[in-house]
């Protein structure tokens, strides 16, 4: 895949399409299986039919499935989306440790493009930071015995 393409901002894009998309599908899913539990199971159940009844007479079938639609693309989106959150959040913790002056443990990320780039560039800032301190401590060790 192309480097254009394979950014944070596209994948997020990806996101919320295919979250968006499974919503309503699941959501299509949903309304059919209640059609049919109404109409085959439900239908001598008077407290069902009461609230069903209520709730289309008082709040409206199509805000009751933009609510659910919209609390079902929120939820995929969340548990989608979780995966670039952990990147970012193992990035975040490699920074840091470098502000404060410790090597970090290399920085493993899952995504591609520019997060595998931002950890393989901080790995190595990390590696170099290492080889310094390293030969640093030799020159002062080779110093002392002299």
């Amino acid at each position: 895949m192309s480097s254009k393409f394979n950014t944070v901002r596209m994948k997020y894009i990806y996101i919320c399409g295919a979250s968006a998309v499974l919503s309503i599908v699941l959501l299509f899913v949903m309304y059919q299986i209640m059609r049919l539990a109404y109409r085959l199971l439900f239908h001598e159940a008077a407290w069902f039919t009461h609230l069903v009844h209520w709730c289309i007479n008082h709040i409206g079938k199509k805000p009751i499935g933009l609510l659910i639609g919209g609390g079902l693309f929120l939820f995929l989106f969340w548990i989608r989306s979780q995966k670039i959150s952990e990147d970012m959040q193992a990035l975040v913790r490699g920074t840091h440790e470098l502000a404060n002056g410790r090597n970090p443990a290399p920085i493993q990320v899952l995504s591609g493009g520019e997060l595998r780039q931002l950890s393989d560039q901080i790995n190595a800032v990390a590696a170099l930071t290492a080889n310094k301190d390293s030969s640093g401590m030799k020159v002062k060790s080779g110093e002392s015995s002299c």
